[in-house]
């Protein structure tokens, strides 16, 4: 589920692919998905909410976002934030009893803080994408993080094959560097190795430190 298009609206300015994200390029290539984004955003956080709890099927794998991102606590009045909260909790925790397991990426160190304190006791992860430039600025971190990882550029045009296995070779050099520091981790598979996501369920795991992202078109 989602609640806005990507590289807008919800999305931190801080991002480091807010230009170049690849969610907002499947958008392009999609209108109908663009569309039916751009009116999940009109009709707001709650309306989305409610249509997902009532129509929600049992999966294995769940998503909150997979376009977009999550609202930040500012878009809301403390009531309606309240309201949301509550609904929020509702949604995951039927995911869980009918088991699921939640991917909750989020953007932002506010983001993740907002995000934790309202999903608190319901064991879920609410995995932050780091906006570091460097890897050396992830060995500070003790929350369960994302990274995604350049080797020479991010860029607005498209990636050619070399630039893609580099991104990938890259990842796997600096995951070695960060379990060698007492981290433990993976690079995405679904990104590396174009599997599924959701075959491997390293975001939703509370024992995954770090899940890498080669940058990828």
């Amino acid at each position: 589920m989602s609640f806005s298009l990507s590289g807008r609206q919800n999305c931190d300015t801080g991002c480091r692919l807010l230009h170049t994200c690849y969610a907002s390029k499947i958008e392009r290539l999609y209108p109908d998905l663009k569309a039916k984004l751009a009116r999940h955003y009109r009709n707001g956080p709650l309306f989305v909410l409610n249509r997902a709890i009532a129509q929600w099927k049992p999966v294995k794998w769940a998503r909150l976002s997979v376009d977009g991102s999550l609202p930040p606590r500012s878009s809301m009045s403390s009531k309606a934030w309240a309201t949301f909260g509550k609904r929020l909790r509702v949604l995951v925790q039927l995911g869980i009893e009918t088991g699921a397991q939640w991917h909750i990426p989020v953007e932002s160190v506010a983001k993740a803080r907002s995000y934790r304190a309202l999903l608190a006791g319901l064991n879920v992860v609410v995995r932050r994408t780091s906006q570091a430039k460097h890897w050396r600025a992830l060995l500070g971190f003790t929350d369960q993080y994302a990274w995604v990882v350049a080797k020479s550029r991010m860029t607005r045009g498209r990636l050619t094959p070399a630039e893609c296995a580099e991104n990938t070779a890259e990842a796997y050099r600096v995951a070695e560097k960060l379990r060698a520091h007492g981290q433990s981790g993976v690079v995405c598979s679904a990104v590396a190795r174009d599997s599924k996501c959701g075959q491997c369920t390293a975001c939703a795991d509370p024992r995954v430190d770090f899940v890498l992202y080669p940058l990828h078109n």
